[in-house]
């Protein structure tokens, strides 16, 4: 029995060390995180005033990566949970992304309910240029396919109005920081973005820099400074990533 047992180990060790030689030479990948937010700004709006708590995961194989990501506010108020797929070939990634937000009372809170006139639910596909040393430009463009309660048309909430969202950035460097100058617009007007006809809501500026506290730690800090022209306001928000 106890010959047994240990044939059974040893095999079970072979076997986890050849998956993980697989894994490695397949680049199959797993990254968890946390990120500390001053508050969640999202496209020209304040989804959160308090600060926040965004944790996330992803599991990567070549070019493919599925992931989550999620939101919740300190004070209990703002919570959001999103799933998403991404696909990236060379500088080039498509993206779909599942949005939801627990116990917002203006939606639906069944997670398995994905009527596109009575879901909490939103998703958006979205392809992006991301970018090269021979081209410091990304250029993101989204639009929305599912979520009636959270994309209605302006005249008619019974209807989904689709809005489509555009944003250019320009990717420079200067010494140990890396930052990006922004500006994100909708051809249409949106209720979600709360435009009533093509509008650039979103422009600003976000610089990264990663601090080193010791050889063998160190973190991400990320600043944003934006305006949304159609609401005259300004927002600042920082991130840390642990």
């Amino acid at each position: 029995m106890k010959t047994r047992f240990m044939t059974l180990i040893a095999l079970a060790v072979l076997t986890l060390n050849s998956l993980a030689q697989d894994n490695k030479q397949s680049n199959f990948n797993l990254s968890v995180g946390t990120d500390l937010a001053s508050m969640y700004f999202w496209r020209g709006s304040q989804l959160s005033a308090a600060p926040a708590i965004q944790p996330w995961a992803e599991w990567s194989y070549k070019g493919l990566t599925l992931g989550t990501w999620g939101s919740y506010e300190l004070t209990g108020v703002s919570k959001e949970v999103d799933l998403y797929a991404k696909y990236t070939l060379k500088d080039f990634t498509l993206t779909y992304i599942d949005l939801f937000f627990p116990d917002n009372p203006a939606l639906n809170q069944n997670f398995l309910n994905f009527n596109n006139k009575t879901t909490g639910h939103t998703a958006e596909l979205g392809l992006s240029y991301n970018g090269s040393e021979t081209i410091p430009f990304s250029v993101y463009g989204g639009v929305i396919l599912y979520g009636t309660p959270c994309d209605p048309k302006v005249n008619d909430s019974t209807a989904i109005n689709h809005s489509t969202y555009f944003e250019v950035s320009y990717l420079g460097k200067i010494n140990d920081y890396s930052y990006t100058i922004f500006a994100g617009c909708t051809p249409t007007e949106s209720f979600l973005y709360g435009t009533k006809k093509f509008s650039i809501f979103n422009a600003g500026l976000t610089a990264k820099k990663t601090v080193k506290v010791t050889t063998d730690f160190s973190f991400p800090v990320k600043l944003t400074l934006a305006t949304n022209p159609i609401s005259k306001k300004v927002f600042v928000a920082a991130i840390i990533s642990l």
